[in-house]
């Protein structure tokens, strides 16, 4: 079935599909709408789940956490200064391994206080050991969010899963989305119980852990997070099998087969780079785009193979890590150093929902081949668009 939808409309039909059971949720713009509309499906008698109302974003991250060791489905919607409020628990929750899942509808972070899309609120949590995936459009948004509690589930991963997507440019436009039929999704994301907490068998967790054993915790919890990459691969092909769409798993290209410029980027810049670069293809460069949908764990092995042939490679951030650059260059530096010399130009843009065109990326493009024509050593990162 078709349907117009913005993404926090997909978000919310996507957690109707997965038939969760357990909603956590405190209203922050420009999220609240997902949580009105999957209570609208509980009132309606669309869905059978449990709202749990609460006193803020640090809460919510608690009952979820919670409703998970009890064996629920749980799934939970913030951003911003609410994912960052959250922060503690979300380090409870990937350290009791449990596959909570989270729609985080990015928005920039104060100070100055900004309404506006970019992935600074996601990236200052990409060390607390949840998968975090990136979405292009409201249709991705949706597929994911299904794909997340199958991957999240998987016994061989057992971890949370953040799926991030854009306030305003994705939450608030709509698109044609494709639903998957209910018998299907079933099908694709049957219910297992794993409870860790039984009422008639009380037991104690997250005790204190000396030293002898703690390391090998986060040894193990790192081990999951790094086999998460390969089971996504799996349940990307097997919801293709299912609705014939296949977002790529990790990472996907596109015109790369002699690509000698790389634009990389995440979300809603994505489309933007690939018209950018059929716009340069039609004037006879030879410039491709890699998508990445997976941040953590990132996909280096892919990355490396993909990127061993080109001249240079362009990380396209919506996001500063001050005094670090963006966490895409810095990544794209760290997984290619010692395996080619390509150069990684590291451009800053689209911060607090500040507009990035087709003519920007074209812009850069331009810089870059300049820049590389001239010999020129990149610099750590520069900023676009001031």
């Amino acid at each position: 079935m078709h349907l117009l939808l913005n993404g926090n409309e997909a978000a919310a039909h996507a957690a109707r599909l997965a038939r969760v059971e357990v909603l956590a949720s405190y209203p922050i713009t420009p999220a609240a709408p997902v949580m009105e509309k999957i209570t609208q499906f509980i009132a309606d008698g669309n869905l059978k789940c449990n709202f749990v109302r609460v006193e803020s974003d640090h809460s919510a991250m608690a009952a979820a956490l919670g409703a998970a060791m009890a064996g629920a489905r749980s799934f939970l919607i913030t951003n911003s200064q609410g994912l960052a409020y959250m922060s503690e628990v979300l380090y409870h929750t990937s350290g009791l391994r449990q596959p909570v899942v989270m729609a985080v509808v990015n928005r920039a972070l104060a100070a100055p206080h900004s309404r506006f899309p970019e992935h600074g609120d996601v990236v200052a949590q990409e060390a607390c050991g949840w998968i975090q995936l990136f979405c292009e459009n409201n249709q991705e948004v949706l597929d994911s969010l299904i794909q997340a509690f199958r991957l999240g589930e998987d016994e061989r991963v057992r971890l949370p899963v953040m799926v991030n997507y854009e306030g305003y440019i994705q939450s608030h436009t709509r698109e044609t989305v494709d639903l998957p039929e209910q018998e299907a999704v079933d099908t694709f994301l049957p219910l297992v119980r794993r409870p860790v907490l039984d009422v008639n068998n009380p037991l104690a967790v997250n005790t204190v852990t000396g030293p002898e054993l703690y390391m090998d915790y986060k040894y193990h919890q790192d081990a999951a997070l790094q086999r998460a990459g390969e089971v996504l691969q799996e349940v990307s092909a097997n919801y293709a099998k299912l609705t014939g769409r296949d977002w790529g798993g990790a990472v996907s290209g596109y015109r790369l087969e002699d690509a000698e410029i790389v634009l990389v980027a995440m979300g809603s810049l994505v489309s933007t780079a690939r018209i950018a670069v059929d716009a340069l293809r039609a004037a006879g460069e030879k410039v491709g785009l890699l998508k990445i949908r997976l941040f953590r764990p990132f996909p280096a092995d892919t990355v490396r193979e993909m990127m061993h042939h080109t001249r240079a490679v362009v990380a396209l951030d919506k996001n500063i890590v001050y005094g670090a650059g963006g966490a895409l260059g810095r990544e794209l530096r760290a997984v290619l150093y010692g395996f080619t010399k390509v150069p990684v130009y590291s451009y800053i843009l689209g911060l607090g929902g500040r507009d990035v065109g087709v003519e920007d990326l074209i812009t850069i493009y331009r810089q870059v081949n300049e820049g590389l024509a001239a010999g020129k050593i990149p610099a750590l990162y520069q900023w676009h668009g001031l």
